[in-house]
């Protein structure tokens, strides 16, 4: 019998993402042999009843409970992952925060700048542990890349181009999902997948102080989801519609704190690329470029 602490963990939203972190979060066991602690999934929060006992009879939670509050509050639960719509993360995040618990926060971790500067102020004051989902960081051959630059091979930076193209929202017939919604999503493509190729630009090239951005909603009106649909489902001709609120393509010009320059470009509604997330650096000794979609390559000159 393991005599390892045991770190209880709480979701908080069992869609798409929920369900991956709580897979993942399942297989520490199998992956991580070497850990000092166990982990046990506790508590599941979702509105869906579906979601609710796929929950507990999929993945192995030990209760599943439509109140996200029941989730924060449960004195078996160390760590909160907020995986809700970007909306409902600032009250979630706080108050699992001010709770004591350690937060895992998906990303955007606002559905707004105001609310991402709320939580982060309510996660200091409590002084929990806290963590956002901007895993990319974390392929082999992105850090790759950040110790190249930061070994001087490429020189002084100079420019910076970074990009996250997908077609999930390229079919008309998608359906009005929350993540087309601006009173749930908060903005679109900016914080669903334009904001990591921001967060890589900060790891590798250093905090940006200018920006000048455009956005536009290229498809504006979509099928109203049944029961359960997400943006992944399609509605048929005729099915009833209303308007997205939120921006299908951002773009932006910036200036880094240490002089170079870069430009960001994003698009959910582009034919052609699957996840292409990538990135070009360019320096004064050399340059390099990687794309996600390629993950196991960087041309490096």
């Amino acid at each position: 019998m393991s005599t390892r602490p045991v770190l209880g963990i709480g979701v908080v939203g069992f869609g798409w993402m929920g369900q991956a972190h709580s897979r993942s979060a399942a297989r520490i066991a199998s992956l991580f042999p070497e850990r000092s602690f166990d982990t046990a999934l506790i508590v599941c929060g979702d509105n869906v009843a579906e979601r609710r006992e796929q929950a507990v009879s999929g993945v192995g939670f030990r209760e599943a409970v439509e109140d996200w509050r029941a989730v924060v509050d449960h004195p078996d639960v160390d760590v909160v992952y907020v995986t809700a719509p970007n909306m409902m993360h600032e009250e979630i995040a706080i108050a699992a925060a001010e709770a004591g618990k350690a937060v895992f926060c998906e990303k955007p971790v606002g559905g707004t700048p105001d609310q991402t500067v709320r939580i982060e102020a309510a996660a200091r004051r409590a002084g929990v542990i806290t963590g956002v989902g901007y895993n990319y960081r974390w392929a082999p051959l992105v850090q790759h890349a950040k110790a190249l630059i930061d070994s001087g091979r490429l020189g002084e930076i100079t420019n910076y181009r970074g990009r996250f193209f997908s077609m999930y929202g390229a079919d008309p017939m998608g359906l009005l999902s929350w993540r087309f919604l601006v009173d749930e999503a908060g903005y679109g493509v900016s914080s669903d997948i334009l904001s990591h190729a921001v967060d890589l630009a900060h790891m590798l090239i250093g905090p940006i102080t200018e920006v000048s951005g455009t956005r536009e909603t290229f498809i504006r009106d979509r099928p109203l989801p049944k029961a359960g649909g997400t943006h992944y489902d399609r509605g048929q001709p005729g099915d009833p519609t209303g308007a997205v609120t939120n921006e299908d393509y951002a773009a932006a010009m910036v200036r880094f704190a240490n002089g170079a320059r870069g430009t960001f470009e994003s698009s959910r509604a582009i034919i052609g690329p699957e996840s292409q997330m990538a990135f070009d650096v360019y320096g004064t000794k050399g340059a390099l470029r990687w794309n996600l979609e390629t993950m196991n390559e960087m041309q490096v000159f």
